[in-house]
């Protein structure tokens, strides 16, 4: 890992996170990442809407990805992962790396 994260590219840290994974084992390789580079819980937003992000799962079906257990004040649920924006720093960076490893972003 890099001295300083948040100077780290986008495509360093997928190179990063996903250099011995193939195919759909990426998913595993940025849950990972996750579990390791986030303290929990920590604050994010679906649409808009203040929630906090307890951990982050991956049931194994690419199709769906990586999800989000979340709490807001209507109770607790799992979000894809890739509807939250997490805070900034480090956090924001890896979710940002997963979009652009599954083609979200350019």
């Amino acid at each position: 890992m890099p001295s300083d994260p948040d100077h780290e590219s986008i495509d360093d840290i997928i190179e990063r996170v996903t250099v011995d994974a193939y195919g759909d084992e990426g998913h595993a390789s940025f849950l990972c990442a996750f579990e390791d580079e986030v303290d929990y819980p920590t604050t994010a937003t679906l649409a808009g809407t203040p929630v906090t992000l307890h951990h982050v799962d991956y049931d194994g079906n690419p199709t769906r990805g990586l999800v989000g257990a979340i709490t807001n004040d209507a109770g607790q649920h799992q979000v894809a992962l890739i509807d939250l924006d997490l805070e900034p720093g480090q956090p924001r960076r890896l979710l940002a790396a997963y979009r652009r490893w599954l083609g979200l972003d350019g």
